[in-house]
């Protein structure tokens, strides 16, 4: 089957039915569209043009477009070119493509021409008459001797080509055969729904895949209608609203933003419209521009995913009530998808962050002439989009970002659409693209372009505002503001090259030797002191700049929450990256009003709100051990700003002289808790041994008649886990050893290349303590006990903790590692203690390294999830 045969059935059908519209022109009915192609076929076949041959079309925006895509692929092959190239573009693209011919329109003035007649190509005039219904052209030029096969394609004929965007290499040309095409038309009607009564107005450029299949073809395929206007015209489009009266319309994001922008003033409009959906796609659009739409136009937003290679749709969100989830790009809409392993080609479980691939009958067999660019983007049959994503437990889909598009800030993998999605909360921001500036030290840092609604906000102001939201590390270093952000020839929003179009390069690195000056006063002197200790350094100068002494983010986080903490303030991280020196900090203190009398010493302190702030039931998420709640904090950034997340840790409880150390604890901490929120319904976590305190907690909670909507625990051991087999117990030290070594270099992959420093010095203090107390006990010599702040509590070994059995549903995380000879138990030894379902979530990593990274962001999103199905959102 081809384009023609597709057109010829809805003709059969419904010869009258309107297959294409323009403002200012009579209707094309499906009759009329097919004889149109007919004709056009034997024209180019009378014109020495015959099958697989590729046809440049310069034509602008229209119905005359549409047509003469669907017309030449049905007899040879389409290769749409912006109208807007210049000569060089025209150069290359028509000397790639080895162009037949090239088909322009009469009236329209571009260098394709010249550039066609240089090169020998015959150039074939597209001739319009407006009084003519819309789409309807014939073709003038000088016949050349046909060398291909006359008449109608076949279904492996290629139907259209197209070229990649080249944003960071060579363009690539992407062949889809009508197979191909015609696949994608049959999953977008299917998906959307379309029917003949459905009208499309179309707003997208016909030189690229989203308006060509998504608006377009999916149209034609659905018996329904098409408006092919200009293009999009701010100016027009409420116009074209009221007087074509479309069902739906199709764009990128930047376009549903401008026809935001232009929303009050159209209230009139906006009223007599009906659209019964409004489409999105080919770059990712924000949750609060979906609720803007919906809010604005009473009609179902969805997001869909696609790209040239797969002729377009591959994921979309569902159109069914309460389908469509914002953020996401929905299920699967076509072809297979799935999440593979960077190096494949292992495919990847629910939740887990990786490449998305596809195949299918709409995916591309590979790109022309290239067999090494197909070689890297085909694995075990699937097509690497270079996208990054992962998948929750609806199999629906999400994006972080193209894999090229990622911020690799020192090792830290930044996805620049989180931080869009922050800077777009800002009331006085209209527009926010978040892209990677060269950097000397890191490589890479996070900066954005911006477009205001307040002219009166300042860089400072919106790195405050995103220092709030953000970990640190994620803060646009810079901020720029700019009238309009640069667009590529769709709309889109061009991350990659953007630092180059704005003239941001990598400032040199400061070789200058500064003198080193000892703190000079006791608030210097107090500021110098937190600094070695988190630096491990003997002497600290007040001139020394944080980062080039070998601090870091994840540093450089602790050591803000210490100086919150001893000096009684709320500082954040923008406040200490705009104060890099001791000196610097000491004079922001001053202005704080900080004096070194207002220090305070750390006193027992069993909660710590990592995001106390929300309108949702706050989760309480105890710790392992002592271990400081500041791991947690990754997962209130994967929680989302709504929900709010405590950490509560037992620093300075002396665990060790409790005969039963978990019901001790538990009874602490729900003291703790009762202050914070005295009844339920609770929302209960922890980590490892605290999650055992969370299982105790939960069952208090319940026996006193409280509610407890959810229990999680990652990496908590019930009982009798983990049991070692009879070989287990034969080379236990083998063994042992063996998973040592695979944890601590799992938790390196998993760390930021200069959080890898902080991991491996603590690693080696602790084997250098322990050679020490070897080297003592040697010498009868046994070290002091450390403090009881630094000792751990195990609820297995010399305590008097029985759990009972709990009557509700658990939530674990296990990690997908466990100790080597250890008896298989996915549920780590709870399902004899619990009455209701164990549902067991497998994550990447190994007992204790659920938190490095970015895991413990991830496990933040899983988490939302769980809780949104919890509270039926």
């Amino acid at each position: 089957m081809n384009l023609y045969d597709l057109i010829s059935e809805r003709a059969n059908q419904n010869p009258d039915s309107l297959a294409l519209g323009a403002p200012g022109q009579p209707f094309l009915n499906y009759h009329g569209l097919e004889n149109h192609i007919r004709q056009t076929v034997e024209r180019l076949n009378a014109l020495g043009i015959g099958r697989n041959d590729p046809v440049a079309i310069v034509v602008p925006n229209g119905p005359e477009m549409a047509s003469a895509f669907v017309s030449i692929a049905s007899g040879a092959t389409s290769a749409p070119l912006n109208p807007a190239y210049q000569t060089p573009e025209y150069e290359f693209y028509l000397t790639d493509l080895d162009a037949k011919a090239l088909v322009i329109d009469q009236n329209f003035d571009s260098p394709a021409r010249e550039v066609a007649k240089a090169k020998g190509i015959p150039v074939l005039e597209l001739v319009v008459d407006k009084s003519q219904p819309a789409g309807l052209f014939t073709l003038e030029g000088e016949a050349q001797p046909l060398t291909a096969e006359a008449g109608f394609a076949e279904d492996t004929d290629v139907a259209l080509v197209l070229h990649t965007s080249g944003t960071t290499s060579r363009p690539k040309i992407v062949p889809l055969q009508h197979k191909n095409v015609l696949a994608t038309a049959r999953n977008i009607r299917s998906t959307l729904h379309l029917t003949p009564e459905d009208r499309c107005l179309n707003i997208m450029p016909l030189f690229h895949i989203h308006g060509l299949m998504a608006a377009v073809l999916s149209s034609l395929g659905a018996g329904a209608t098409v408006v092919c206007t200009p293009g999009y015209y701010a100016t027009d489009f409420y116009g074209w609203l009221e007087e074509f009266a479309p069902t739906w319309y199709t764009a990128v994001p930047t376009m549903h933003q401008s026809i935001l922008s232009r929303a009050e003033q159209n209230q009139d409009v906006i009223a007599k419209t009906h659209l019964r959906f409004i489409r999105s796609s080919s770059s990712s659009l924000a949750p609060q521009v979906m609720k803007q739409l919906n809010d604005t136009f009473h009609a179902p937003v969805v997001e869909a995913y696609g790209m040239t290679e797969a002729a377009h749709q591959m994921a979309c969100n569902p159109l069914t009530p309460g389908g469509q989830k914002p953020g996401s790009v929905g299920p699967a809409a076509g072809p297979e998808v799935a999440i593979m392993s960077e190096n494949g080609p292992e495919l990847l479980a629910q939740g887990k962050l990786g490449e998305i691939v596809i195949r299918g009958e709409n995916v591309f067999g590979g790109y022309a002439n290239n067999p090494e660019a197909n070689a890297a983007a085909f694995t075990d049959g699937w097509f690497r989009t270079g996208d990054q994503g992962f998948m929750d437990e609806d199999g629906y889909l999400y994006l972080t970002g193209r894999l090229k598009e990622i911020i690799n800030r020192g090792g830290e993998k930044i996805s620049p659409r989180e931080i869009d999605e922050v800077l777009l909360d800002h009331a006085g921001v209209a527009q926010a693209l978040t892209f990677a500036m060269p950097d000397v030290n890191l490589g890479e840092e996070v900066a954005a372009a911006v477009v205001l609604k307040d002219a009166s906000l300042t860089e400072r102001d919106i790195r405050q505002y995103a220092a709030e939201k953000l970990a640190d590390f994620k803060v646009p270093r810079r901020v720029v503001i700019l009238d309009e952000i640069p667009k590529g020839a769709t709309g889109k929003l061009q991350r990659i090259g953007l630092a180059e179009k704005l003239g941001i390069t990598a400032e040199p690195a400061k070789a200058q030797k500064r003198e080193f000056v000892r703190p000079r006063t006791p608030l210097e002197e107090a500021l110098a002191n937190i600094w070695r200790e988190q630096l491990d350094l003997e002497e600290i100068g007040v001139h020394d700049r944080f980062i080039e002494m070998g601090g870091d983010s994840m540093l450089a986080a602790r050591l803000v929450q210490k100086v919150s903490k001893q000096f009684g303030v709320r500082i954040n991280l923008t406040d200490f990256s705009d104060t890099p020196t001791i000196e610097e900090q000491a004079e922001f203190l001053q202005s704080l009003g900080v004096t070194v009398s207002r220090a305070v010493e750390k006193t027992e302190n069993l909660v710590t709100a990592i995001h106390p702030n929300g309108s949702k039931p706050p989760l309480f998420f105890m710790s392992a051990s002592t271990a400081d709640a500041f791991i947690f904090s990754g997962l209130g950034k994967g929680l989302g700003e709504d929900q709010p997340l405590y950490g509560l840790t037992p620093y300075k409880l002396d665990v060790h002289a409790q005969p039963d150390q978990v019901a001790y604890l538990a009874a602490r901490y729900l003291q703790e808790i009762k202050r914070i929120k005295p009844h339920g319904p609770y929302l209960l976590g922890g980590n490892c041994s605290g999650g055992v305190v969370a299982f105790e907690i939960a069952r208090t909670l319940m026996a006193a008649g409280e509610q407890v909507d959810y229990l999680l625990m990652t990496e908590a051991y019930g009982l009798d886990y983990p049991k070692r087999t009879g070989l287990a117990k034969l080379f236990g030290g083998v063994l042992q050893f063996a998973f040592l070594f695979k944890k601590h270099q799992d938790s390196l992959q998993a760390s930021s290349s200069l959080g890898r420093r902080v991991y491996m010095g603590s690693l080696w203090r602790k084997q250098a303590r322990r050679i020490g107390n070897f080297w003592r006990r040697l010498r009868g010599k046994q070290e002091k006990l450390p403090p009881v702040s630094q000792r751990s509590y195990d609820f297995r070994t010399g305590v008097n903790y029985n759990p009972k059995p709990l009557a509700c549903d658990v939530y674990l995380f296990r990690a997908a590692y466990q100790p080597y000879g250890v008896r298989k138990d996915e549920t780590l030894g709870w399902g004899a203690l619990v009455d209701g379902e164990v549902r067991v979530t497998v994550v990447p990593g190994y007992h204790g390294g659920l938190y490095p990274g970015d895991r413990a962001q991830n496990l933040g999103a899983l988490i939302k999830m769980q809780l949104e199905k919890v509270h039926g959102e």
